[in-house]
């Protein structure tokens, strides 16, 4: 479950990834409408503490 690049949601993504597209000069906060955070296989819980 481990990864470097979080999961996101692919349906946001290519609703973001189009607004990108029409208009280039898109801030951070307006893509972030389109896709707000990563979804985690485990909901966010942390299952193991390594140390």
């Amino acid at each position: 479950m481990t990864t470097n690049i979080p999961p996101h949601n692919l349906g946001e993504l290519v609703d973001m990834l189009c607004v990108l597209l029409h208009n280039p000069e898109a801030t951070l906060p307006k893509l972030l409408e389109f896709m707000p955070g990563p979804d985690f296989p485990t909901g966010g819980l942390i299952m193991r503490n390594p140390g």
